[in-house]
């Protein structure tokens, strides 16, 4: 008496047929087929400049904001008495607001050069190419413009402060 073969067997030499004759199909179309190179990806866009007149004092201009804003934070003025505490809160402010308008209003792209600063240490002196710099390009921008209100609202309190005389 003959041992009945199973179904799953049949079944799995049919798949493997069929697996084989898709792989010979596909070697065929691969031979016909020329074969392509690959378009080389292209340049990376140019980097935003940060060098120049306008973009040393736009560097300079954040860094003396940014020193005015922990003065001001720290209340240094508290160490004066009279018109010289006045006039070092408006000094303060005014400095803190004209760095505010620099960066909020992009003026020369004051705040994409500073951006691009710091994304020349990242991966160097290029545009984003790809999705993640892409994003880390946008967050740096957001990153300065939330800066740039910070340096606003501070100036504001200074001037208000220097003003009120509190």
């Amino acid at each position: 008496m003959a041992d009945p073969e199973h179904p799953a067997a049949k079944a799995g030499r049919l798949v493997r047929a069929v697996g084989l004759g898709i792989a010979r199909e596909l070697e065929k179309r691969a031979q016909a087929a020329p074969a392509a190179r690959p378009e080389p990806p292209p340049p990376p866009p140019p980097p935003v400049p940060t060098g120049g007149l306008v973009g040393t004092l736009t560097l300079y201009a954040f860094l003396g904001s940014a020193g005015a804003f922990v003065l001001a934070v720290l209340q240094i003025d508290s160490l004066f008495g009279g018109t010289p505490k006045t006039v070092f809160r408006l000094v303060l402010g005014c400095v803190l607001a004209l760095a505010a308008a620099l960066l909020l209003t992009n003026w020369q792209l004051a705040s994409d050069r500073l951006g691009q600063r710091v994304l020349t240490r990242m991966w160097g002196p290029r545009g984003a190419v790809n999705r993640r710099e892409r994003f880390v390009a946008r967050r740096v921008r957001d990153a300065l413009t939330l800066v740039g209100i910070l340096f606003l609202a501070t100036g504001v309190f200074e001037v208000l402060r220097a003003t009120v005389g509190t």
